[in-house]
């Protein structure tokens, strides 16, 4: 950030002027100690530049910008790199939010110097960016669970359960119980995640419809008054579940 704003203070014409004029005198003098002092005093300018603030508040306004098209360029590259990863159904639904997040951008950048607007379209750029990653976890915890046959678990417990009907032997019946124990865990373990993933599946769409809203609130220009805090929110909420199943997926925890 610091050479950012160095750079920029720099660029500002009265030191472009200064610095054009100091070259200038010395090119035609070649008087050493002139270019010396023209040098103290062209630093000395630099930072009471960087220390005006009007300038710091263009700069700020400038650099939050920046950063908005900079994220959006992540966004892009992690779309790119999950978009073929995806399944047909769920290819389509990522397609969907990164045209609607396109949109969004694209009118951002006609009109771009409100606050809030900029604040509302960095949250909404961040929170794409959540959904894809949440998505693409998603989709391979639910191809890891789905190639389980949860129906033969089931069946090998009622077959070892009849089992236990015929056996005399204590060690054989004990051997045929804690196969049945880890067999109902399993099965246990299974359900409770088939259970979680409908939770995050009902979070996505969730996610979904906020990235509309916070599309349409920046088209419409109207009503553009939403809760910040909410906005983290739903961004947090969604990071922390992508890292749950991130965890998960690299684990392969079943």
């Amino acid at each position: 950030m610091k050479y950012k704003i160095i750079i920029k203070a720099a660029l500002e014409l009265k030191n472009l002027g200064l610095l054009a004029m100091i070259v200038g005198i010395f090119a035609l003098t070649g008087s050493l100690p002139f270019l010396f002092i023209g040098a103290a005093g062209y630093v000395y300018f630099l930072m009471e530049t960087m220390k005006d603030e009007k300038f710091l508040k263009r700069f700020n306004e400038e650099q939050q910008i920046e950063d908005i098209h900079d994220l959006n360029e992540k966004c892009n590259a992690l779309y790119m790199s999950l978009v073929r990863k995806l399944p047909g159904g769920m290819r389509e639904r990522i397609k969907n939010i990164y045209n609607e997040k396109q949109v969004l951008v694209s009118y951002f950048s006609q009109d771009n110097s409100d606050p809030l607007r900029q604040k509302i379209v960095d949250q909404a750029i961040n929170l794409v960016i959540a959904y894809f990653k949440l998505l693409y976890h998603y989709s391979l915890r639910i191809k890891q669970l789905n190639s389980i046959n949860v129906n033969k678990v089931i069946e090998r417990i009622n077959n070892n359960k009849r089992k236990i009907e015929f056996l005399n032997n204590s060690a054989a019946i004990s051997n045929i119980e804690k196969a049945v124990e880890l067999d109902e865990k399993l099965v246990e373990k299974i359900n409770k995640e088939k259970s979680e993933l409908e939770m995050i599946s009902s979070r996505l769409d969730y996610i979904e419809s906020a990235i509309l809203m916070f599309k349409h609130q920046i088209m419409s220009n109207e009503d553009l008054d939403p809760d910040i805090k909410e906005i983290d929110t739903v961004v947090n909420e969604a990071i922390a579940l992508d890292n749950v199943l991130s965890k998960k997926n690299e684990k392969l925890i079943l």
